[in-house]
């Protein structure tokens, strides 16, 4: 009795999961929405990087 609640348990799954497919994201300009937000992480790297530098750059390690 037990076998057969779990086998219509799990065959309810598979149905409420046929009805209602997952939502995948647009694939449309995959590599071209890449390459701007590599640019955008370039570009916020870069500027932490510069930050760092002007601010601890001239420092002299006293360790």
């Amino acid at each position: 009795m037990v076998a057969l609640l779990k086998r219509l348990t799990n065959l309810y799954v598979v149905a409420a999961v046929m009805q209602s497919p997952a939502q995948y994201p647009s694939t449309r300009n995959g590599f071209k929405t890449d390459r701007q937000k590599l640019k955008g992480d370039v570009k916020t790297v870069t500027l932490h990087f510069n930050r760092n530098i002007h601010k601890y750059g001239n420092q002299k390690y006293t360790g």
